[in-house]
């Protein structure tokens, strides 16, 4: 049996990879994370959105499509590709909308059509576009994966990407767009804290308080993330880290006064309301941290916004899944 289509998608997947990694690092300026393989959901990558070298503090989510093969059809105005089965497509699509930063498609064509002598496109016996490789000068479309009009209308499998929307040099200021409305953070869910989370921010024996606090809420069990809709670890994964030397002395008493803000965050942000901070793969297992964010008012010091971080681990093989509450800090 032949190897070559196992061939032609190596070459795709590091061509689209390269397309993306180059337009957001070189031209834009931007960060770029990209993840060795695919999580739960296709996010293949995290742009670092940044303006004039400074981060802006918010992330894009992107899947990336490479290879004429998912081309269904294609006009002046639109591309249709096809990017998975229609149970599939589903969850994806509700997936994505449940993100709280952006998720986009960036569809990239290694190739250009096979034209005859007279400039016609060439079709195959079945009416189909044939295609030669042209990967050094590729060119590449996004789309909205929030958009209401991504779907193909009477299709089950098919979503349509706007020609307009070309992904390039020039594309930046589409994309600072999108990310706009969370440069405030009025969409942020607003804790009224409690009791225990007013007496550790104002501790004055907080080694001793927040040690005390930290072993009543682990005791032995898991807890209820209501974000994640899954229970979570608090176990000493997170307070070693929280202590560690690393870290620097204000982050740690920080992140000691956040603990029962951490708590109220972990029991009452809305379902799904996270979202993928970093991700590292081995041979077996996906390591992910994800982000939940919340504010508070402070009388004197006014709002303030929190992020805790939870840690995921997913043995790629039997699907086994564990999570543990990994830190809390202001995200200034």
């Amino acid at each position: 049996m032949s190897d070559l289509p196992y061939r032609i998608r190596i070459k795709n997947e590091a061509t689209g990879m390269r397309v993306v990694a180059q337009f957001i690092q070189e031209f834009w300026e931007c960060g770029w994370q990209p993840f060795d393989a695919r999580n739960d959901k296709g996010i293949d990558g995290l742009i670092l959105m940044k303006k004039r070298n400074t981060d802006l503090g918010v992330k894009i989510n992107v899947q990336v499509k490479c290879g004429a093969k998912y081309i269904s059809s294609e006009t002046k105005d639109e591309i249709k590709i096809s990017i998975d089965d229609e149970h599939g497509l589903i969850e994806h699509i509700e997936y994505w909308k449940k993100q709280v930063e952006p998720a986009i498609l960036i569809f990239v064509n290694p190739a250009k059509p096979i034209r005859d002598k007279s400039g016609n496109i060439v079709k195959d016996d079945k009416g189909r576009t044939t295609w030669k490789e042209s990967r050094l000068n590729s060119k590449a479309w996004w789309v909205d994966l929030k958009s209401d009009d991504l779907r193909v209308e009477n299709s089950k499998t098919l979503i349509s990407i706007p020609k307009k929307n070309v992904f390039g040099e020039h594309s930046k200021g589409a994309f600072l767009k999108l990310i706009r409305p969370l440069m405030s953070n009025a969409h942020l869910p607003l804790i009224e804290l409690n009791t225990e989370s007013k007496r550790l921010l104002n501790s004055i024996k907080l080694k001793e308080e927040s040690h005390k606090f930290y072993k009543d809420w682990k005791n032995g069990n898991t807890i209820f993330c209501k974000a994640l809709d899954k229970n979570v670890r608090v176990s000493r994964t997170g307070w070693n880290h929280i202590l560690s030397s690393n870290r620097g002395a204000e982050r740690r008493i920080n992140s000691l006064k956040l603990l029962g803000v951490a708590k109220q965050m972990i029991d009452q942000v809305e379902k799904d309301k996270f979202f993928l901070l970093n991700q590292k793969e081995n041979l077996f297992e996906l390591e992910q941290k994800l982000g939940i964010r919340a504010r508070y008012i402070d009388k004197q010091l006014g709002e303030q916004v929190v992020q805790v971080i939870i840690l995921r681990k997913l043995n790629t093989r039997n699907r086994n899944e564990k999570l543990w509450f990994y830190s809390v800090h202001y995200r200034r």
